[in-house]
């Protein structure tokens, strides 16, 4: 029971970062731009915006920390990428939790 438990608990608070993080619709056409390409630096995922570079440095960063976005730096640019694994694993566990609820 206890590990039922503590799997879920895991599993809410990784539907609940995700959900989170995607409640902006800044953040959410920032997903979609990796429809485009698998990797973008910050200047041009900032080119797409009206927004300053620290206004979507503050959205990448975020979506970073609920791990949407997978980041490596070379020199001075920070590239981000499309953690597609991590974010159809969690909408997964939430359509498991779902389909076994209500």
């Amino acid at each position: 029971m206890i590990e039922r438990v503590k799997l879920y608990d895991e599993a809410r608070e990784s539907i609940l970062e995700l959900l989170n993080a995607l409640n902006d619709p800044t953040r959410q056409e920032i997903v979609f731009l990796f429809q485009k390409q698998p990797e973008f630096c910050v200047n041009d995922i900032a080119r797409q915006f009206s927004l300053s570079r620290p206004a979507i440095s503050h959205h990448l960063n975020l979506m970073r920390r609920a791990k949407i976005l997978n980041s490596r730096k070379e020199g001075k640019e920070v590239y981000y990428s499309f953690n597609k694994e991590h974010v159809l694993n969690t909408l997964e566990l939430m359509t498991t939790y779902f389909k076994g609820c209500c």
